[in-house]
């Protein structure tokens, strides 16, 4: 994994970041104030796949606050902080040449939703919120149950999307 990327590289990046935003912010599947389902979960796998842990983390990281001023949303920094992780794994499991859907589509699913969902992002939520943290995680268990679920099922595809790129030739590996 290299530092410096190309401007093709980082044009492919920011493709990738609009496109986690729209179906953030402007796509939900379910969006309620504690319980929110999207995919855009979906260009960043790819951004990992493609890009590495490094890139990952910047790409999901920059998606979450561009999000801050544009939708006029309040800075949560463990929030923050859970979107760089979860970049971070989507690169660090799945930036390898031989993905297999056990055990990097389940591992994936599983590490993030638990490191992040429940971890670092319920913890935001909860102390962004004056609430304490067992009852959020609670009221959000449907939630990470559904994204690992949607995880694993976008997986095959995302792999035969990225394989399909590089071998066009469209995408290089950084």
């Amino acid at each position: 994994m290299k530092l410096k990327l190309s401007v093709r590289e980082l044009c492919q990046i920011a493709m990738l970041i609009a496109l986690s935003f729209v179906l953030e912010r402007y796509l939900p599947i379910i969006s309620l104030p504690d319980l929110r389902i999207t995919l855009a979960f979906v260009p960043m796998m790819l951004c990992g796949m493609l890009f590495g842990p490094l890139w990952g983390a910047v790409a999901f990281g920059v998606s979450d606050i561009l999000g801050w001023p544009i939708m006029g949303l309040t800075p949560i920094p463990l929030i923050l902080l859970s979107r760089i992780v979860h970049g971070f794994l989507f690169g660090l499991i799945l930036y390898r040449e031989n993905l297999t859907f056990w055990p990097h589509a389940v591992t994936n699913a599983f590490i993030t939703q638990i490191i992040c969902g429940a971890g670092l992002t319920t913890l935001g939520l909860a102390m962004f919120r004056g609430v304490p943290y067992l009852p959020m995680l609670w009221l959000r268990l449907p939630q990470f149950a559904i994204l690992i679920v949607l995880s694993i099922v976008v997986f095959p595809v995302l792999v035969r999307l990225r394989d399909a790129l590089l071998k066009a030739g469209l995408v290089h590996r950084v």
